[in-house]
């Protein structure tokens, strides 16, 4: 039955051709839930399956450069994108670096100073 015998079959019954929502049948809109800080957002990232291929411009790879165009992201890039600034590397460089120097330097306050440890010669 097409759209315009529907029509005439309805109105010949007495019934609407559309049908109305009843107040019963509308149910509340929820809004989607806000993230909070207990909750962070999701945040995905893709997948490189195929290794042998530059993750954005899918040029093939050599077997040779495919560990030394490695980005710390864990993305193998070609010779064009494997700078981090080519790539849009998410890999936070300036923490990485803060925290060496954090390891490899302790505080001078926690570092005893000399003072009587030395014994004088005469």
């Amino acid at each position: 039955m097409c759209s315009k015998c529907f029509k005439e079959c309805n109105a010949k019954n007495g019934q609407k051709s559309i049908a109305t929502p009843t107040s019963e049948q509308v149910l509340p809109q929820s809004s989607p839930p806000i993230p909070t800080e207990d909750q962070p957002s999701q945040h995905t990232r893709p997948v490189q399956s195929n290794k042998a291929r530059c993750f954005m411009c899918r040029a093939k790879i050599p077997l040779a450069k495919q560990t030394i165009n490695k980005c710390r992201c864990e993305y193998v890039f070609c010779d064009t994108h494997k700078v981090p600034d080519k790539h849009d590397c998410d890999f936070d460089f300036a923490k990485m670096g803060k925290d060496i120097l954090a390891k490899n330097n302790p505080k001078l306050n926690e570092v005893h100073k000399g003072g009587r440890s030395f014994n004088r010669i005469d």
